[in-house]
């Protein structure tokens, strides 16, 4: 008896054992493709006596169904009354001769290959294995008498349940856009927290010498004002584009450029004097109220660099407009809050058009807070204003100041 720990030594297992014996019995909670031990076992397929396969929370992936449903020795568990959640994999030949590897790793392309998994390696050698060996035997059977085949049209209903819920399966992983986050969103600083927790936040890390809750609101507020009346941009004022651009300091009381000061994008400060009609085109692409979706976001982006045709241009301009149409749902990302925001999100600092959606926005929209209902009471009507302003808002959280 010995126990195997590590991923490639428990997928180097399962290849080892499939090679050596000609019965296998399997019973596990998922499975994918894309391991060695998946590999050998479509080619050795034969082999299978008896596999019994999960489907809880839609983990297991669509295509091994596809590649094995056919199988007459390959069934699926598709109750929901309880989960399926054993992890076991016997070995025999006619000889009596066996081996089985018992523990935590499922049949899947993670446990197999990444990982954190124990595995007992039990053989026939083994002190009592004859009633092992009977008692596993049983098990599977058991699992087999209430497992199911899936006819086609099962399998294409459970592929459009699993590509519905697979950014929500990713995100509980802290997966987003393909890139796996090294820190637990449980290690930030601001996207597990409650909306009073985190509206404290906004509020109680602003240096009062440097910051200002209220002017930050103020800016939001006065540019919804001008959404809300002419709704389309290039109907603003060359002064109001530029207010919302974050290209000037008009000397009012109002600080325009909180948020993101873009005074040094100079193609970008021309293409907002001379009014542009493809950057208020994008703007178009963000609804002013309701839900902003992806889609949304990709189209906005798509005619925001029709403004730019020689590629002079960024994520820093891009989302400031973004975030002072919808600060609901966008925060400018510029050289004063990029480090700190990325590092408190585990994230890489290189965020651009294709990632700042997948790796900035997602993450936020799936936070404890930015999910609250707004608060309701009339006597707090600056945490109104704070509530509809939220992402945005990030910034007075990881706004670092530079001489």
């Amino acid at each position: 008896m010995k126990i195997i720990t590590k991923p490639a030594y428990i997928d180097n297992k399962l290849v080892e054992l499939m090679e050596k014996y000609t019965n296998y019995y399997i019973a596990t909670a998922w499975a994918s493709m894309n391991s060695n031990a998946a590999s050998k076992l479509l080619d050795n397929e034969k082999h299978i006596t008896k596999m019994v396969v999960g489907t809880h929370f839609y983990q297991t992936h669509p295509d091994f169904i596809k590649t094995f449903a056919s199988h007459r020795n390959v069934k699926f568990i598709l109750k929901t009354d309880k989960i399926f959640h054993p992890k076991v994999y016997l070995f025999s030949d006619e000889n009596g001769n066996w081996e089985c590897l018992i523990g935590s790793a499922n049949f899947t392309q993670a446990a197999l290959t990444k990982n954190d998994e124990i595995m007992i390696h039990i053989t026939s050698n083994d002190q009592g294995s004859e009633k092992i060996f009977t008692d596993i035997l049983e098990t599977i059977d058991s699992y087999w008498e209430y497992a199911e085949e899936m006819t086609e049209i099962e399998i294409t209903k459970y592929t459009n349940i699993w590509k519905k819920n697979k950014t929500k399966l990713d995100s509980l992983r802290n997966v987003y856009g393909g890139y796996t986050s090294k820190k637990s969103m449980i290690k930030s600083n601001i996207l597990s927290l409650q909306w009073d927790e985190y509206y404290k936040k906004i509020r109680g890390t602003i240096n009062e010498k440097d910051y200002s809750f209220s002017e930050r609101i103020e800016v939001l507020q006065k540019i919804n004002n001008y959404f809300t009346e002419k709704q389309i941009f290039s109907s603003f004022t060359k002064l109001q584009r530029k207010q919302v651009a974050g290209l000037i300091d008009d000397g009012s009381e109002i600080k325009w450029k909180w948020f993101g000061s873009m005074v040094g994008a100079g193609v970008f400060h021309s293409k907002i004097n001379n009014n542009d009609p493809n950057i208020s085109n994008a703007l178009n692409c963000i609804p002013l109220t309701g839900p902003v979706n992806e889609a949304n976001y990709n189209q906005f982006i798509k005619t925001f660099k029709l403004a730019f045709p020689t590629g002079k241009c960024g994520i820093g301009i891009a989302s400031r407009l973004l975030a002072m149409k919808r600060p609901d749902y966008f925060v400018c990302l510029d050289g004063q809050n990029r480090s700190a925001l990325c590092k408190d999100f585990g994230i890489p600092q290189k965020i651009d058009f294709e990632t700042y959606w997948e790796q900035i926005i997602a993450r936020i929209i799936d936070s404890v807070w930015w999910s609250s209902s707004c608060p309701e009471d009339s006597r707090k009507e600056e945490e109104k204003q704070a509530w509809n302003g939220r992402v945005a808002m990030i910034d007075a959280i990881f706004y670092q100041h530079k001489e």
